[in-house]
């Protein structure tokens, strides 16, 4: 456990890197959430940190904005396969049963960017978030890495049977189960870069 981020934000030095760049994607999705394009995944695996757009119709586009884009500077980057809409501010209520994938989608990158605390103080050893998500099917993966340990794991999970306000801590329990995983004598379903890549469900909060 750490009081301190391991790479700390420019704009917030008590957070992450990578918080401002979710909370910057949360704001196009909620904004997009009816007609615009799915941000369908953040990926923080490479020399810079990239974003996928898919549109309805199939045209996608991926970019890669810097940590910190300010979601308007995000919105420009995007521009050129189909519309996006202006940044929305996310309202307390947490989305309900009922509520698209898409806004649940954009809570749960609300909930690792205002949180991202869990990936650092409240962890036995250093873990890392990787990647997050949104299948076609509704899915929501999320990938993450034990660096000591030079392994990946990949929770996938739904969020369309229950309010999200009932999985609150979500953070928390993303980090805290990436640290616990037992991963022996699981088969791995891939690998990169020479590191095991397993795949383990997600226990969300009761």
């Amino acid at each position: 456990m750490s009081a301190r981020p391991v790479r700390p934000s420019v704009r917030w030095p008590g957070a992450e890197w990578w918080a401002p760049l979710l909370l910057d994607v949360a704001a196009l999705q909620r904004a997009n959430v009816r007609t615009g394009p799915v941000l369908e995944s953040v990926d923080l695996t490479g020399p810079a940190p990239s974003v996928t757009a898919r549109w309805p119709g199939g045209a996608h586009l991926t970019v890669t904005p810097g940590p910190e884009p300010g979601p308007e500077t995000l919105r420009a980057a995007l521009a050129g396969p189909g519309p996006v809409a202006p940044p929305a501010v996310a309202p307390w209520r947490a989305p309900g049963r009922d509520d698209p994938p898409r806004l649940k989608y954009a809570w749960l990158l609300e909930e690792l960017g205002n949180h991202s605390d869990a990936w650092f103080a409240y962890t036995r050893e250093p873990v890392a978030l990787l990647s997050v998500r949104l299948e076609s099917s509704g899915t929501l993966t999320v990938g993450t890495s034990r660096p000591a340990r030079g392994d990946e794991l990949r929770f996938a999970f739904r969020l369309d049977d229950r309010d999200c306000a009932d999985a609150l801590g979500i953070s928390y329990a993303l980090a805290a189960q990436t640290a616990d995983a037992a991963t022996e004598g699981l088969r791995p379903v891939g690998s990169r870069e020479g590191r095991a890549v397993y795949a383990l469900p997600l226990r969300l909060p009761e």
